[in-house]
């Protein structure tokens, strides 16, 4: 959306008088809660007076000076008699509750309050009795039927209890008196607020006509300036203001027009002159000149075409010349390389029967080094399998050792044995000879120590056969572990010689390998000179080719000169190619 400035400025008044009205709302809003503040504090004061009053009885009945039921009554009166703002008053009831004295409703006096309830069902007397009791005093909104009117009104009242007599007392202020000293102000604020909008509203509608028309007048101005209208004055002139800097802005803008104009037409002659001299060359009068005069900056320009014509000539005179010159030296260039294509060729050939010989040889050397690889291969697997049966027949020997160690324990084990038997034999005959004195007495022993004297005769026996057998069995394992050290040191001698045969065919791998990779690059030696040769020989090719272009070129730039109407034309001299002839390579 866009906005005039009129509109702008209008727009400012609009922004104050939005926010005069919010400021009104807020001040209204603080107002009726600064108000009702006011109610409360002031109700909360009365009804401290009230209990002030209630207090100043009881001193009475604590001094002995009136009784209980007097002092009451006494109380009870003079609340009654009190009033204060608008015909506002109190009343008393008691924690039950029950009403003590209602100083406009007196049928109240006595009655039992428990049920009491205002037109929205709620009890207040008994919950200004709990309110009371849990805090001493406090505020409590509800409905009550004002003086007079049939309608209950809404009615915020103040309770306080006095403790000795078991009291309540309060007195509270309609709401609706509230709301009218509200609205009161209110009215009186909008009225303000209503004044100022109007002055603000006139305010800015003048200052909005003060700065619009003059604004809108030089506008105007400048759209007749972009059409083209430098006659009219400019509005404004001799202000002191912004609006009159803008008019001194203006005037120079129109001047600049006018001159804008002036040199447009100067320019437009200019530009016919080059033209025609332009079209000219075009055609190829490279003899047309610019000889109207021209002033300003635009006499350079017809310098500096004039300047420019006579060096094309001159160029062009140059180029008709070397066109001969150029012809003649691409075609002896053309015939040098057909000569030298043709040798190029030849020793490409040459050079790809060496390369295709060299393969052979590298090939047939290759699977030489190739067949040393797989028999230093074969020598090396064959010296592993020598190497691991010589492990083989060490770990032989070491078990062998072993087996001697452990002959020889279960010989001394045997010993033992055959100790013990003939320990055992012993002990039979010793037994046999005292069951032989016991008489009868021992003839049971006797046997038994037969028997035992025989088992140890046939243990003592088997054990030396066990031993002569372990013997002859070590004898046997001696001469094991000494044939089977023979063979681990001929299998030791044929390991070195394996390695020592490994090692030359390693060497003559090795060799091989080396006149593979000599004969490698001397191979790709020569197939790099090949791709070279052949590379020089499509270059070769490629000159030629360019020479008889550049002939062909040179031949097309003399007809194109020729089109050209130059101011000494130069007489053309065919000259005849020389031919140069190249002995080829035999």
């Amino acid at each position: 959306m866009k906005f005039k400035v009129r509109g702008r400025i209008n727009l400012i008044g609009v922004v104050a008088a939005l926010g005069l009205v919010a400021l009104l709302c807020i001040s209204l809003f603080r107002l009726s809660a600064t108000m009702h503040d006011d109610i409360e504090r002031s109700t909360q004061q009365v009804v401290e007076t009230a209990r002030a009053v209630v207090e100043h009885y009881h001193d009475e009945e604590v001094a002995g000076r009136m009784s209980r039921a007097d002092a009451q009554k006494a109380a009870l009166s003079t609340l009654g008699s009190l009033r204060y703002g608008d015909k506002d008053y109190f009343w008393v009831n008691d924690m039950h509750p029950r009403m003590l004295m209602h100083p406009i409703k007196p049928e109240l006096n006595g009655t039992d309050l428990t049920n009491n309830r205002d037109a929205a069902g709620k009890a207040h007397f008994v919950q200004m009795a709990q309110i009371v009791r849990d805090k001493g005093a406090g505020f409590l909104e509800y409905q009550w039927t004002k003086p007079g009117e049939p309608v209950p009104q809404p009615k915020l009242s103040y309770v306080m209890g006095f403790a000795p007599w078991g009291w309540v007392i309060g007195s509270g202020v309609y709401i609706d008196r509230i709301d009218a000293a509200v609205w009161r102000s209110a009215a009186i604020l909008s009225g303000l607020a209503l004044i100022v909008l109007v002055a603000v509203g006139l305010f800015s509608q003048a200052i909005g006509r003060s700065i619009s028309k003059p604004v809108e007048a030089l506008a105007a101005r400048m759209r007749g300036l972009a059409a083209g209208d430098t006659d009219a004055a400019i509005p404004g002139i001799g202000r002191h203001d912004e609006i009159g800097e803008m008019s001194d802005a203006l005037q120079v803008f129109r001047d600049a027009a006018i001159v804008a104009r002036e040199r447009e037409a100067e320019q437009q002659q200019v530009v016919a002159e080059v033209g025609q001299g332009l079209d000219a060359l075009a055609k190829g009068d490279l003899t047309a000149r610019i000889d109207a005069e021209f002033t300003g900056a635009f006499a350079k320009i017809r310098t500096d075409f004039n300047q420019a014509m006579v060096a094309v000539g001159d160029a062009m005179q140059a180029v008709s010349h070397s066109a001969g010159s150029i012809r003649t030296g691409a075609t002896e260039i053309s015939g040098a390389s057909d000569d030298l294509s043709r040798r190029t060729e030849h020793q490409a050939a040459s050079l790809e029967e060496t390369a295709a010989a060299m393969d052979e040889i590298t090939m047939t050397v290759r699977q030489t080094a190739a067949g040393a690889l797989q028999a230093n291969e074969t020598m090396a697997a064959t010296r592993a399998d020598a190497e691991a049966g010589g492990r083989i027949v060490r770990d032989a020997v070491e078990a062998m050792g072993r087996i001697k160690r452990s002959s020889d324990e279960i010989s001394q084990i045997i010993s033992v044995i055959d100790g013990i038997a003939f320990q055992t034999n012993l002990l039979a005959l010793n037994a046999g000879v005292e069951a032989a004195r016991a008489g009868d007495a021992g003839r049971g022993f006797a046997v038994v120590a037969s028997e035992v004297r025989a088992l140890a005769q046939r243990s003592a026996d088997a054990a030396r056969d066990v031993k002569a057998r372990i013997q002859s069995s070590g004898t046997q394992v001696e001469s094991g572990v000494a044939l089977v050290g023979e063979t681990g040191r001929a299998l030791d001698r044929i390991v070195t010689r394996v390695v020592e045969i490994g090692d030359l065919v390693g060497r003559i791998a090795a060799g091989a390998d080396q006149q593979a990779l000599g004969l490698q690059q001397v191979n790709t030696a020569v197939n790099e000179m090949d791709s070279v040769t052949q590379q020089n020989a499509a270059m070769v090719e490629e000159s030629t080719a360019a020479a008889r272009s550049l002939a062909a070129e040179a031949e097309a730039l003399a007809r194109h000169v020729a089109r050209f109407r130059l101011a000494m034309e130069p007489a053309v001299v065919q000259m005849a190619p020389p031919v140069r002839r190249y002995r080829s390579a035999a």
